[in-house]
Formats: structure tokens, C-alpha cells, sequence
């Protein structure tokens, strides 16, 4: 009975399909791809960071696709488990006959697939096999002698046959530094997640409240954390981003931030940061000091901590708070800490919140004018797609963001700059407001008086609601009218003053749309905004003197404070808070960004990158030659051939051809004179 013949595992269709060239260049292209990805994509941030940049919709598919953290996502990893396979049966399918092709000389080569190679040639008889063999082994060739049965001599060389070695490193260079990713890719953590051994927490704030089955020994073999410490805090533990939720890892040591030190340009914009660390091993109690700063890591245990940030540390502040509903001039001092959160008490039933975000001491903005001038603070400090003609750096100085919330649980954010900003010809006080943090902020500008302070305005806004001072402003103002028509005049200004100070334009321009004939509707804005100009400006001339200011004389400076407070005075009708807070003052306090990891297969990727160099070098760099010098009684063939650069043999065969006709040549005139 006849028997089916078995099949060598390297020609079975699944072994040719995986080892195939087409299978791996692809896997390499998708591994590419998917690198590109990882690079323009910041990793392994927090899941609320990246639900802030592309939403609740695009969060859940970029996450479900594993693209927050690629380079240890389940496919990232199937597809370099696929690739070492591949790399590895085509190795093993290769390397067998590329070592018996470097050992080999050839020496089959016949009589007509000489004749029939591209570079060959017929030299006269005169040349011996001992000769040529000396001429190609002193210009670098190994060279091997064969007599065969037919009487003939073959002399065979070759040079530069380790060119395969090329071939060998490069495939073992993607094996060895797919290896080292994969024991970086935290495979163990993802496989202990998916049988539910490992569990991510999303609750817990504190190390010390995570469920044990969300704590990572230090024996665990790869990972890649994040830690903020303050300084003089203390931390033995790293924060790893996993789904939804936290792990927390712990270190073999703990770290404690001493001093962090930051320099800065001219512009504003960091140069330099370092931490000063003290570092106590758990183990042993030996306790060793470090700095580290940026590209200047720390190597501890085989975990290396690089300075990767830096950010508020909980500074304390303090702000002026103005009861808006109390229209007073006078204002409460209210103390607080960045990163914290805070009861606030209006003295009615409402409650509120104040959680403070970080603190920033300087914000660096590019101030220079658009090439097409656009208004607003909101062009002026965010718009990036602007084209500027030149930029202008400037420090804004501290701000603060921070969000009332009331009992409800719905907050609004403030983001408040404690200098005054320059804006054209005048300093403003600038407070921004929005409701979502996919707005862009609102912002209200309070304008500065000479002393660069908001005082001169606050006080006018409180005599523009002052009903007795509107009376005697009234008055004053009707003083300059005939006679005839000045308590009708009197009246006019009491009540727009009055209109004015429950909404500002807003409440004007109400009344205007309500009470005033259509067609006589612009004559009378016009009216009204000259009533209101002069009262306003009788009402400043008051607020200086409650300051015991000096006069303020008639000039544009004076007028353009006018009309920026009755512009702020209306946006504060609006205001979204019960309060309005300006920071006052600030002690810094700063916080160490520190990012820790331990990756034992970079080592593996430093060799494999080492191996891919060889590869290049072997592959382009060292070319493969061989001749063959076929002796026979009626004349000699001399060919060669290369397995690559023909045009280099286009040269050296014709000089290496006319150098064995000299040869024979000069052994011909030595026999003729024997």
C-alpha cells in the first residue's frame, strides 16, 4: 500500500505564509503606523485628561482602541508576538543555506555556466593555476584550487561573503528589540487585568485607600508611573494610568522633594528645572541625596526617575472678595490654598464651593498685534491661528483658576490675573468666566487707576448705586441747564443714572426697545449716553475725592477710564457669581514632576540596535565578489560575478582581466628566454 510522501515543515503553505517577506513588512508597516500614533498622541495621561481634549465620544473609542497607552495595548503586543514568529521561522528557513553559501567556493562551476555569465573572458595559455591564485590572495580573495576528472583545474575565490551576516543581523536586530518591547509592554499587568487578578481603581484618591488588588508589588518586572510631590513631601509609591482607573506600584525606596530650583528665560519660559531628592532605601535605611533635572535621570534599583514636570504645589493665597450684591467699595479678605477646596458663606441660604485649581506665577502670552487687529482679550491671549507680524513675549504675572459651585453641584470657572494687562493705552484687571470647559472664557475687564489699583472704580461703582449721591449728582449736573427746564433736566439725569445702575447699557437700551418710539429710538441713546457720560463723570470726580486724590483735569486718559468702567460696570451686572475675587497676594509653593520606570528590556533594544547597525554596515557596505579561473588544455576561462553593485564589476573585471594578461605575458617572455 503506498504511503504519502511527508512534507518538510519549511515548505508547508502556513510555514511559507508566516516566514514570508510580505507577512513581516506588513506587520512592520501596521507596527509604524501604530508608532506614529503613540508619538503624536501623549501617552498614558489620566482618562479625564483626554475626555477634556477629544470628549466623552471620541475618549471611549481612542480607548477602546487601545490608543491612549499603544505600546502596551493587546494588539500592539499580538502584532510584535507575530512579528518575532515570523522573523524567527524566516531565520530558521534562511540561515542553513546562507552559512553553507559563505562556505562555499563553487566548485561545481561548469564549463558553460562560466561561458554564460555576464563578465567573462578567454585568456591565452601561459597563466598557471599557482599564479592566479596569488594575484586574487593578495588583492584579498579566500582562494581554493579543485582538479577535476576531465584533467581541468578549477581556482575559485571569493571576498566579502560575510555580506549574509548582514541579512542574519538585521532579522535578529527586530527580534531582539521586539523582545525588549515586549517585556517593557507590561504584558503581565494587561494579562492580570483581563483574569480579573488585577484590578484598576477609580475611587480612590490616597495610596492608602486602594483595594489591595490595585497594589503592585515591587517585584514587578516593568512599569512606567508618575508621582507630584511638593516640597518637603514625601512618596514610596508611583501612580500607573490603567483603563478607567489608578494602580498603584510600589517603590523599593522613597523619595522626598528637598528643593525644586527653576530658571527661566528672558521671555518668561522655562530653561531649566531640577529637584533636589533624599532618598531612603527600604531596606538597608541608607538615606543618599540626588539632584536630577531635565535629560539628567536618577538610576535607582534598576528604576530610573526623570524630572518630567513641574506644577503648583498648593501655594497659599489671598484675594480681595467684593459682595457684588452689596454694591460697597469695601471688601473682604479671603485666604486659601491652590488645589484645595473651600466653603464659601454669602450670609444667605445659598452655599458654595470655591475649589482652587494650580496656581501659576508667570504666563508667558504672545501680546504682539494680529496682521489683522482683532478685539478682545480672548483674540489676544488664544488665538494661535492669528498671523503675527512680530512676536512680543510678555509675562502677564500670576493667575489663579478657580470654580464656584454651588449646591447643586453646577460650577462655574473663573480664571483671574492678579497684575493689571496692558491693552492698547490702558491697564485692565482681568477676570475670565465660562461655564464648560468646552467654552472658551468670557472676560470681564475692570480698568486701573493711576495707582494701578481697581479702588478708584469700585468706589464709583458704589456711589453709581448710591441713590443720595445720584440725587446731588443730579442736581450738580442740572445746575448747568436753563432755568426754565432744570427740574425737568434734574429728573432726565436721576433717572437715567438710575436706569444705569440696576443694568448698565443693557437696562438702557431695555427701556429705549420698550418706551420709545421706534423712529425716535437712536435719537434718544444718543441723549441718554450724553446725560450718562456727564453723570458718571461728575460721580468720578466724587470717588477721587473720597480718596483724597488730586483732580483728575479733562483729557483722553480720563475718558477712556470712563467708558471702560461704565463697559465693566455693565459686565458685572452679568457677572455669573454672587462675589467677585481678585487676588491679592501669594506664597508660592511648587510641586516635582516625577516620572518613574523600570524597563529592563531596554537593554535588549540597545543590543538590537547595535545588531540592526551591523546589519546595515554588513548588508551595504561589504560587497560579495567571486572568479573562477578554469584551466583547461585548448585555453583558460576567467569569470566573475556579484551578488549586488554590477557596476563595480564593471571596472574591476576588466582591470583584474588585464592584470592575468600581464601575468601570462611576462610567464610566456620568461619561458621564451629560458
Amino acid at each position: 500500500m503506498a504511503t504519502g510522501k511527508k512534507i518538510p515543515l519549511i515548505r508547508r503553505p502556513w510555514f511559507a505564509f508566516l516566514s514570508s517577506m510580505r507577512f513581516a513588512v506588513a506587520l512592520l508597516c501596521v507596527l509604524g503606523i501604530a508608532s506614529v500614533i503613540g508619538t503624536v498622541l501623549q501617552q498614558n495621561l489620566s482618562y479625564t485628561d483626554y475626555i477634556v481634549k477629544f470628549g466623552p465620544f471620541w475618549s471611549r473609542i481612542f480607548q477602546a482602541l487601545g490608543l491612549f497607552d499603544v505600546y502596551s495595548s493587546i494588539w500592539f503586543v499580538v502584532i510584535m508576538l507575530f512579528l518575532v514568529l515570523s522573523t524567527g521561522l524566516c531565520l530558521w528557513r534562511n540561515i542553513p543555506p546562507f552559512m553553507r553559501e559563505m562556505r562555499s567556493f563553487r566548485l561545481k562551476a561548469s564549463r558553460q555556466s562560466l561561458a554564460a555569465m555576464k563578465h567573462t573572458a578567454l585568456l591565452e595559455n601561459g597563466l598557471t593555476p599557482s599564479v592566479g591564485m596569488r594575484y586574487f590572495n593578495v588583492r584579498g580573495f579566500a582562494v581554493k584550487q579543485v582538479e577535476r576528472e576531465d584533467g581541468s583545474v578549477l581556482v575559485a575565490g571569493k571576498k566579502g561573503a560575510a555580506n549574509k551576516w548582514g541579512y542574519i543581523f538585521a532579522h535578529l536586530a527586530i527580534i531582539v528589540i521586539c523582545l525588549g518591547g515586549l517585556i517593557d509592554s507590561n504584558l503581565l499587568l494587561k494579562i492580570g487585568m483581563l483574569t480579573g487578578k488585577i484590578t484598576p481603581d477609580n475611587t480612590a484618591v490616597f495610596a492608602r485607600d486602594f483595594k489591595p488588588e490595585s497594589i503592585l508589588s515591587d517585584g514587578n518586572p516593568s512599569f512606567r508611573g508618575n508621582v507630584n510631590l511638593s516640597e518637603g513631601q514625601e512618596a514610596d509609591v508611583v501612580f500607573l494610568n490603567a483603563d478607567q482607573g489608578l494602580l498603584v506600584q510600589q517603590l523599593p525606596f522613597s523619595v522626598k522633594l528637598k528643593k525644586f530650583h527653576i530658571d527661566f528665560y528672558d521671555t518668561g519660559m522655562p530653561s531649566d528645572f531640577a529637584s533636589d531628592l533624599e532618598v531612603t532605601d527600604k531596606k538597608t535605611g541608607k538615606v543618599s541625596e540626588h539632584t536630577i533635572r531635565v535629560n539628567h535621570p536618577l538610576t535607582l534599583h534598576g528604576i530610573s526617575i526623570y524630572q518630567a514636570s513641574f506644577a503648583d504645589g498648593g501655594s497659599g493665597l489671598q484675594f480681595k472678595a467684593w459682595d457684588l450684591a452689596a454694591n460697597s467699595s469695601r471688601f473682604a479678605e479671603l485666604k486659601g490654598t491652590s488645589m484645595n477646596s473651600f466653603p464659601l458663606n454669602m450670609g444667605g441660604e445659598q452655599k458654595f464651593t470655591l475649589e482652587f485649581d494650580k496656581f501659576t506665577s508667570m504666563n508667558v502670552e504672545d501680546m504682539s498685534e494680529p496682521a489683522e487687529k482683532e478685539q478682545g482679550l480672548k483674540q489676544k491671549l488664544n488665538d494661535a491661528r492669528a498671523v503675527k507680524q512680530k512676536k512680543k513675549f510678555t509675562n502677564l504675572g500670576p493667575s489663579i483658576i478657580y470654580r464656584l459651585r454651588d449646591s447643586a453641584g453646577q460650577a462655574i470657572e473663573f480664571k483671574n490675573y492678579m497684575l493689571p494687562i496692558k491693552q492698547e493705552d490702558d491697564y485692565f484687571f482681568i477676570t475670565g468666566t465660562r461655564s464648560g470647559l468646552e467654552q472658551q472664557y468670557r472676560w470681564l475687564r475692570i480698568p486701573a487707576d493711576s495707582k494701578h489699583k481697581a479702588d478708584t472704580f469700585m468706589i464709583w461703582r458704589e456711589l453709581m448705586n448710591d441713590e443720595t449721591v445720584r440725587s446731588r449728582i443730579s442736581t450738580a449736573a442740572a445746575a448747568s441747564a436753563p432755568e426754565d427746564i432744570r427740574p425737568q433736566f434734574k429728573q432726565a439725569v436721576e433717572n437715567t443714572l438710575l436706569l444705569f445702575a440696576r443694568g448698565g447699557y443693557l437696562e438702557l437700551d431695555k427701556f429705549v426697545q420698550t418706551a420709545v418710539p421706534e423712529n425716535e429710538r437712536e435719537k434718544m441713546r444718543d441723549y441718554f449716553y450724553q446725560i450718562l457720560i456727564g453723570g458718571a463723570s461728575l460721580t468720578l470726580d466724587e470717588a477721587l475725592n473720597r480718596q483724597n486724590l488730586p483732580a483728575w483735569q479733562q483729557e483722553d486718559k480720563r475718558n477712556r477710564f470712563l467708558l471702560h468702567a461704565m463697559d465693566a460696570y455693565t459686565g458685572l451686572t452679568e457677572y455669573p457669581a454672587p462675589v467677585l475675587l481678585q487676588l491679592d497676594s501669594f506664597q508660592e509653593v511648587r510641586s516635582s514632576g516625577l516620572q518613574m520606570t523600570k524597563s529592563p528590556g531596554a537593554v535588549l533594544v540597545y543590543i538590537g540596535s547595535l545588531l540592526l547597525v551591523l546589519g546595515t554596515v554588513f548588508m551595504f557596505y561589504i560587497r560579495e565578489k567571486r572568479f573562477w579561473l578554469l584551466f583547461e588544455p585548448n585555453g583558460i576561462r576567467f569569470a566573475m560575478s556579484s551578488s549586488r553593485h554590477e557596476r563595480d564589476l564593471q571596472r574591476e573585471f576588466p582591470e583584474h582581466l588585464q592584470g592575468l594578461k600581464r601575468l601570462a605575458e611576462d610567464l610566456n617572455h620568461d619561458a621564451n628566454h629560458r
